[in-house]
């Protein structure tokens, strides 16, 4: 049955299942699908196995899967919290002249407290059936309390990316096996210097960032990109905005965000195949990063300090 709206519970479409159960949200692919997974990233023909988190920009519940979200305490007291900014003024150097000088700043401000919520972090992949249907599917997710959540969000994010959704079976016979290939990263060209090459491509994706956050995050770009990475990758779909720098003599990758209070992770370097094919939960699960910088006044010389730390261990 093909649900077209928005639910605020899907646990009243799964009265046919067992708590034991499981299901996959999904549709089926025509032409006006099809054309809706190439526009968010899916690579033309469409095919088994390809897999993509979706992105942020296509509704509420897409960026609470590909973001997370903030639960507001506004029953507590006010809190200090900062949000960081450039900051410029104009220094005097003597006979009448002034140079002009910039640095991050932390601006302290007043805000009700907030617990984080992670993203749900749910891909879309391609399946084909036994029967020879091809769907783009979502789970799976088990009936019960604890995944009804990520599968609402899941249906109504299939909605605002498809107009609706189903539930499928997971009974692993009526589906036909496929190599998982995630979607999630483009390699930049390489050359002497891969920062200078993927200078223009972080330019454009440095200027859809809110106005507000754009000096910030080009300055822990360029404070990242000036240390000679032997690699550039951008995140595609729902990891629109993330940038990876690989640095073999230090084993690891920098991974960095557009959201100007979070935090720069630092990924083993084994094998950047590897680290492309996690989810954004696998990255974001402290077993799988070496170190994590949080996005305050120190972040410039926490990164200095960490990256000498590990091209010594080398």
């Amino acid at each position: 049955m093909h649900i077209n709206r928005k639910t605020r519970d899907i646990s009243k479409f799964l009265k046919h299942l067992q708590p034991s159960n499981q299901f996959m949200l999904g549709v089926a692919i025509d032409a006006h699908i099809e054309s809706c997974l190439i526009g968010l990233g899916f690579e033309s023909p469409i095919s088994p196995g390809q897999s993509l988190l979706p992105p942020k920009s296509k509704g509420p519940a897409t960026r609470r899967n590909s973001e997370g979200f903030e639960i507001i305490h506004r029953d507590q007291p006010m809190e200090i919290a900062y949000r960081q900014a450039e900051w410029h003024w104009k220094q005097f150097s003597g006979h009448d002249s002034f140079e002009e000088k910039s640095k991050i700043v932390d601006i302290p401000y007043k805000r009700y407290p907030r617990t984080p919520v992670p993203p749900y972090g749910i891909e879309l992949a391609i399946k084909k059936r036994e029967d020879g249907a091809i769907f783009v599917v979502a789970g799976p997710f088990l009936n019960n309390e604890g995944n009804l959540s990520a599968a609402t969000n899941t249906a109504n994010m299939l909605h605002e990316l498809f107009n609706g959704f189903e539930i499928l079976s997971k009974d692993l016979a009526s589906w036909i096996s496929a190599p998982v290939r995630r979607l999630n990263w483009r390699l930049l060209p390489p050359g002497k210097n891969p920062w200078v090459s993927a200078g223009p491509v972080l330019e454009e994706m440095i200027r859809r960032e809110p106005a507000g956050n754009q000096s910030v995050l080009r300055a822990r770009l360029t404070a990242v990109g000036e240390k000679k990475p032997d690699f550039v990758a951008v995140g595609l779909g729902g990891f629109d905005g993330y940038t990876v720098f690989g640095f073999s003599n230090a084993g690891v990758c920098v991974l960095e965000s557009p959201k100007v209070n979070n935090a720069t992770y630092l990924l083993p370097m084994e094998s950047w195949e590897a680290i492309s094919q996690m989810t954004k939960a696998e990255i974001l699960d402290t077993k799988a990063h070496k170190a994590r910088l949080i996005h305050n006044r120190t972040w410039f010389a926490d990164l200095d300090r960490t990256l000498n730390l590990y091209r010594k261990a080398a």
